[in-house]
């Protein structure tokens, strides 16, 4: 089953002309981990066996952050929390996540060079796939008076 844990990230181009270039930016991710992890076909690299899809988002999470550090990219993780409960329901009635992160990059650039990092794409972005049943991403900046 494709879902959009596959696909989240969308146009990258079309993304870094919208977001402003000179701001910091903060990713909010919204998740929901597969019960058990589901690992790509074509991925040949180490998988964690018998994991579920929160121990895969881990090693993801923590391969993300060790090969952006030596790609030079200062990023911090903001909040990464539990999440219990949906208090506004809209379009989505009935969506539910577990999970709700926030990581702050120096700019946008920043972070879509560890995106298009070859071994980001071959070695860490599998465990995020087959870790995620969904995912909702945000391109975030913070707000002026203005």
């Amino acid at each position: 089953m494709t879902t959009n844990a596959e696909h989240y990230l969308g146009n990258l181009e079309a993304a870094s002309k919208t977001i402003p270039a000179e701001k910091p930016y903060v990713m909010m991710n919204m998740m929901k981990f597969k019960p058990k992890a589901q690992y790509p076909a074509s991925y040949t690299g180490p998988k964690l066996k018998s994991s579920t899809g929160r121990e895969a988002y881990v090693a993801y999470k923590d391969g993300f952050v060790r090969r952006a550090t030596e790609l030079g990219v200062d990023l911090s993780i903001v909040f990464l929390g539990e999440a219990h409960t949906q208090l506004v329901a809209g379009s989505q009635e009935g969506e539910s996540y577990d999970v709700v992160l926030l990581v702050r990059f120096p700019s946008f650039a920043a972070f879509r060079s560890v995106l298009e990092d070859k071994e980001y794409v071959d070695e860490i972005q599998p465990h995020r796939v087959s870790a995620l049943q969904e995912i909702r991403s945000f391109a975030v900046t913070e707000m002026t008076d203005s």
